[in-house]
């Protein structure tokens, strides 16, 4: 090696805090220096996240999100900019985009060396994840499309309403990147339009109506794409509303923020004699009232705009209660209060049941776990006084795939309860 050669490695290994042994064997293996007019040849440092030492043993297990204080060296890049995420030795570990604030500075997209990351990749993972809920959905239009790190797409969702599909992202890569999501998207036959919600604000790109009917599991809904929560409805329940049918029939239900009132019509549909509807939202009980109306399904499902606790102290009795409340927990930090707050919601619920009758209660907060929330509602059975079976555990649909890597990705619990 000639001296010149062996200044650059001395220089780029100060510069990156590698040894100069790892300097020339990336250099090796991926050929990534460039000309610099300052010391001859350059490695884009400014691109390269270094960990710590043994930082990389989870990532290389197949985890997606890289930590910001698993990290030695971050680079100096835009939100959102592609960097390649590095071990202490200079080993890659893989490429993927960098976010400025919060807990998670890099999200893995790919672990090829040299991969780029652009609208072919990106239409790539569309395509093969539409071919999969195609198969568990046949002649369905309506789908969890991208479910985030599951699909190799970390931080994006996407749900399809027959014409229409949703898109969903706090990061500012997919911001970036909007056009080619949507143009990967209106490959795809029968798409007519898609709406991206993106930091920066909301955009349609090609034909969005105001509102959409779809068709769910034999129900008609009206997916308005103006004014809904998320992306429109809350697929990630279908099968589990499916599941239960046998429970409904005949039965007096409590639909606990029922939103648009999924839950409260398939109950009805399943044989319920009379369902109440309840959530905080006046927007989202007009929404539950009119779908009701939609299935003919009105002389049954009553809806009230209220507090879901409050409702439930009022004394009435039921065969049935279903609670699917919003996220409680949406950071480590807030997992007591949300303890707390989700074993005095299920306490009232159980006082609420019938003796033999049901509770199917859920928790979408990814921060409590399955076990977490099954120790949650024993102790509200406890203060309740009530004593009860486990009849089932379930999760979200399978459309929203858990990646085993990643158990952040089984944010979904839904326990079917018998309380005596």
């Amino acid at each position: 090696m000639g001296s010149r050669e062996t200044e650059v490695y001395r220089t780029l290994a100060s510069r990156c805090n590698f040894s100069v042994d790892a300097i020339r064997l990336r250099h090796a293996k991926s050929k990534c220096f460039y000309p610099s007019a300052e010391i001859g040849y350059t490695l884009p440092l400014m691109n390269t996240a270094i960990l710590k030492e043994k930082e990389d043993r989870r990532l290389l297990r197949g985890h997606l999100w890289a930590y910001r204080n698993e990290f030695a060296k971050l680079p100096r890049v835009e939100d959102g900019a592609v960097v390649d995420v590095v071990s202490d030795r200079g080993r890659f570990v893989g490429r993927g985009y960098y976010q400025a604030s919060g807990g998670i500075a890099v999200r893995i997209l790919t672990r090829r060396e040299g991969e780029p990351i652009d609208g072919d990749l990106i239409g790539r993972r569309l395509s093969k994840a539409k071919d999969y809920r195609e198969r568990l959905y046949p002649g369905e239009s309506v789908y969890r499309w991208i479910h985030g790190e599951s699909d190799r797409l970390p931080g994006l969702v996407i749900d399809r309403y027959g014409p229409v599909a949703v898109v969903q992202s706090s990061c500012a890569f997919y911001a970036a990147h909007g056009d080619a999501v949507a143009s990967a998207l209106l490959t795809h036959e029968a798409l007519e339009g898609v709406q991206l919600n993106l930091p920066g604000g909301q955009r349609n790109v090609g034909e969005v109506p105001a509102s959409v009917e779809v068709d769910l599991s034999g129900l008609r809904f009206n997916v308005d794409l103006s004014h809904s929560q998320k992306t429109g409805l809350f697929l990630d329940q279908r099968e589990n509303a499916q599941a239960v049918r046998p429970l409904v029939t005949g039965a007096r239900v409590f639909d606990g923020h029922c939103y648009a009132g999924q839950w409260s019509c398939h109950v009805a549909a399943a044989g319920a004699v009379s369902v109440l509807g309840v959530d905080s939202s006046e927007f989202a009980i007009g929404q539950a009232r009119a779908n009701a109306e939609r299935n003919g399904l009105s002389d049954r499902c009553g809806f009230e705009c209220g507090d879901v606790q409050t409702v439930l102290q009022r004394g009435d009795r039921y065969d049935v209660v279903l609670l699917d409340p919003p996220a409680l927990a949406k950071s480590r930090g807030q997992m007591k209060k949300a303890a707390g707050l989700y074993q005095a919601l299920n306490r009232d619920a159980m006082l609420a049941v019938e003796p033999g009758g049901y509770l199917i209660t859920s928790s979408c907060s990814h921060f409590v776990d399955g076990p977490a929330f099954l120790e949650i509602v024993k102790r509200a059975a406890r203060a309740a006084q009530r004593d009860a079976w486990l009849v089932e555990e379930r999760g979200a649909a399978r459309d929203h795939p858990i990646l085993m890597a990643m158990p952040e990705t089984a944010y979904l619990n839904c326990l079917v309860l018998r309380v005596f």
